[in-house]
């Protein structure tokens, strides 16, 4: 009975921790349209999406709800490749498959403060609002850079939960945003981003809890 207890103590412990969540933000730079995409830029029918590297960014992150404080980036930059494929619209709302990669990083410090990849996103038009979502269901994973490991609390890493939304604005498209078949025709936009990941214990915090719970067992026996 003990050692279940013991269990369970330690299950709420880790569930609590769990709880603890970081949110990232930017808003839109000023000074043009930043996000340019190629039509037919990958493959026949694949565009690819690029963004300026050298456009700074003022990169929020924010856990102040769980007592983790905030930092701010003010010359951030980011590196992005998603490549689109051609679009449906269904029931006046147009969808079409995201892949890629961004990283944002620190250009005062030269290192990466987070990096987002997803195999399976989506491209969302409702009412000519376009935004791009990526979502841990759908393979979607942050990884922390080394500019920010030291805001996560010692023996906590980021967790599966995680999701991201790129807002693109001011769309730029001289011949329609989409050409036959759905496929992407160039064009360029301003975009803004948000995006929330959960905290867990690193898997040797899991290892060590186990050990501490083992020693105290056979303590109490």
């Amino acid at each position: 009975m003990k050692k279940s207890i013991l269990a369970i103590a330690s299950l709420c412990l880790a569930a609590g921790m769990a709880q603890a969540s970081i949110s990232f933000s930017f808003a839109d730079p000023p000074n043009g349209r930043q996000l340019t995409n190629i039509e037919n830029g990958v493959a026949p029918g694949v565009s690819l999406m690029t963004y300026d590297m050298s456009a700074p960014l003022v990169f929020y992150v924010d856990g102040t709800d769980e007592g983790l404080g905030s930092m701010t980036f003010t010359d951030a930059r980011m590196e992005l490749r998603f490549e689109l494929s051609p679009a449906v619209t269904i029931g006046g709302v147009t969808v079409a498959p995201v892949s890629g990669v961004f990283r944002i990083f620190n250009a005062l410090s030269g290192n990466d403060i987070v990096t987002g990849q997803s195999a399976d996103g989506a491209y969302v038009r409702v009412a000519g609002t376009n935004s791009i979502l990526f979502s841990s269901p759908d393979g979607f994973s942050y990884s922390a850079g080394p500019d920010l490991v030291p805001f996560l609390p010692a023996g906590q890493v980021l967790a599966p939960e995680q999701e991201a939304v790129f807002t693109l604005t001011d769309v730029l498209a001289p011949g329609g945003l989409f050409g036959p078949g759905g496929v992407f025709r160039d064009f360029a936009a301003n975009a803004s981003f948000s995006g929330t990941t959960n905290l867990i214990p690193a898997p040797g915090a899991f290892a060590l809890a186990g050990i501490g719970g083992l020693l105290v067992t056979r303590r109490k026996r």
